[in-house]
């Protein structure tokens, strides 16, 4: 029974506990047939003892067995100690895992927020950009870092000018004076904004702007003479609320002109989108031959609205280095009147012949 309990007890190591057990008891036990399987028992073999087994042998044994069983105990310690190590470096790893995957999600996080704030910024530069150049010229520059110059045939543009400037501002101060302009150049802007209208840009007092650029359209002369008579309008609205405080006030001249122009930017620094020709020249002096109030046109736009708008023949007007030129004031949009059609005239009717009672 001790032997089959120490027998019992090599879980571990039953094949080397078998070798040791045989190397043992093999000078006093004649084996003639064992089974020296892990499964090996007894009943299956033919063990003759060879002689009697004395105390001392007995001693011996339980010495032998003692001695592998604390060998396995100290080795079975050692594994609980590699053991113990590794789990704790697992845990640390575990911890060096989690650490890594928050950073990784915080720095996710973070990117995500300057990604965000990169897209505003971005947008803010482009809308600033937009402000100054068109969208075509703006997305080409972003490009290729240079916008060719192109041109357009044809276009119209409109000039605005007030009048008796230079003798007003002497009379306001420089922030009463840049107010003035600023609140009816915004007014411009945001009427020129209903129309496929290119503002280009404003020198002292007056407005420079073009239709039929850089999107080419059949529209640009009737959408420049409808632009102008919304300014007309807003001006003289204008002038009305500043007679009755008792300020001063501009009065607008406009002038329209219709022709081919060159348009882009140039330079590197504080550059902006312009155009040129005599196209531009033009304008300028229908703007200068027209009168406080009226927006005067030559004849070359003239030639594109008058089905939509009801003007008024000045005849041949002289413009500076021009000579003789056509010129029609715009007195406002043609006002068709629907024709309707003729009344049918109603049959006669029928008168009932009653008999006399």
């Amino acid at each position: 029974m001790l032997l089959e309990g120490c027998l019992g007890s090599l879980d571990a190591r039953k094949e080397r506990g078998w070798n040791s057990f045989f190397k043992i008891i093999r000078p006093v036990l004649s084996i003639s047939s064992v089974d020296r399987s892990p499964h090996a028992t007894f009943h299956s073999a033919e063990i003759k003892l060879a002689c009697p087994a004395p105390a001392e042998w007995y001693a011996g044994v339980l010495m032998e067995l003692s001695s592998d069983s604390l060998r396995l105990a100290a080795e079975l310690d050692a594994l609980r100690v590699e053991n113990r190590r590794l789990t704790d470096e697992l845990e640390e790893v575990h911890i060096l895992y989690q650490n890594t995957i928050e950073h990784g999600e915080a720095v996710e996080n973070q990117l995500a927020d300057t990604n965000i704030e990169l897209a505003a910024e971005k947008k803010k530069a482009d809308d600033l950009l937009l402000n100054i150049l068109p969208a075509e010229t703006a997305d080409e520059l972003k490009r290729f870092g240079r916008s060719q110059a192109r041109s357009f045939d044809p276009v119209t543009v409109m000039f605005t000018d007030f009048k008796g400037f230079t003798q007003i501002s002497e009379r306001l101060s420089p922030q009463a004076l840049v107010a003035e302009l600023d609140e009816c150049f915004r007014a411009f802007d945001e009427i020129v904004g209903r129309y496929p209208i290119e503002k280009i840009k404003t020198i002292g007092d007056s407005y420079l702007c073009v239709g039929g650029l850089p999107t080419v359209n059949s529209s640009h002369a009737c959408d420049l003479v409808a632009a102008g008579l919304d300014i007309q309008r807003y001006m003289l609205s204008h002038k009305l609320a500043k007679q009755e405080k008792g300020e001063l006030f501009f009065e607008i001249r406009i002038g329209i002109h219709t022709g081919p122009v060159v348009a882009g930017i140039v330079g590197v620094k504080k550059f902006a989108y312009d155009i040129w020709g005599d196209t531009v020249n033009t304008a300028s002096r229908m703007e200068s031959s027209c009168e406080v109030g009226k927006i005067n046109i030559s004849g070359a736009t003239w030639a594109l609205v008058k089905e939509r708008f009801d003007c008024v023949h000045r005849g041949k007007i002289a413009a500076k280095n021009k000579g003789d030129i056509d010129m029609y004031f715009v007195d406002g949009e043609t006002v068709k009147t629907p024709v309707r059609a003729p009344k049918k005239p109603r049959a006669p009717r029928a008168v009932s012949k009653r008999k006399p009672k």
